[in-house]
């Protein structure tokens, strides 16, 4: 008995270990991080999904670069990605507040949807420019295959809920947008472009390029 349990929990581990080998082949590679210096400004530029491994290649930059600026420029183009990666990333962008300037920038005819958007609110200032786009929906499971994971409706509310307090509700966004964004993205992507978002007073975009 001893014996078949050592098996199986050999198999677990191993079952395990491959998933996570499949997970980290399927998602790397996603993104690619580009660093340059404008001035006093060190400006890290990322372009692709927010995936593995968004947050190591920060982490790496910043490390770099903490004792050589004050000042960073998270500049991003991304069509969203991973719940989980992107809450490291914000973890992240929130260390680096405590000890240096962050701003975060959305170019022309550049994107910041779905899970980009938490990100780039992490910026003191958020600059846009007028036609820059962002999108706005409800958070996503997704199996290792690309499927949603749909689940019952309870847990996707639920999920909705833990997204929207961790990311909208303790952010710099005006309230009262955040609150018709919350009756209005329920099953639907809402599309906005910088020069709207500062329009609207949506606290998202606080400079126009």
């Amino acid at each position: 008995m001893n014996a078949n349990r050592l098996v199986l929990v050999g198999l677990v581990v191993i079952a395990v270990l491959m998933g996570w080998r499949l997970y980290e082949q399927k998602h790397a590679d996603t993104g690619q991080l580009a660093i340059r210096q404008n001035g006093d400004v060190v400006v890290l530029a990322w372009t692709g999904e927010v995936e593995l491994p968004m947050h190591t290649l920060l982490v790496r930059a910043f490390e770099e670069w903490r004792t050589k600026s004050e000042h960073f420029l998270l500049q991003l183009n991304s069509p969203g990605g991973s719940v989980r990666e992107g809450g490291d990333v914000v973890e992240l962008l929130q260390r680096i507040k405590r000890t240096h300037t962050l701003d975060t920038y959305v170019a022309s005819r550049e994107i910041c949807m779905s899970m980009c958007v938490p990100i780039f609110l992490q910026g003191n200032k958020r600059i846009a420019a007028p036609d820059a786009r962002f999108m706005f929906h409800e958070p996503k499971r997704f199996y290792d295959d690309g499927s949603e994971a749909k689940g019952f409706s309870f847990e996707r509310e639920a999920l909705t809920r833990r997204f929207f307090t961790r990311y909208f509700t303790n952010s710099p966004m005006n309230a009262n947008w955040r609150v018709q964004l919350e009756k209005d993205w329920l099953g639907k992507d809402i599309y906005k472009s910088g020069k709207q978002l500062l329009e609207e007073n949506a606290g998202i975009v606080t400079d126009l390029e």
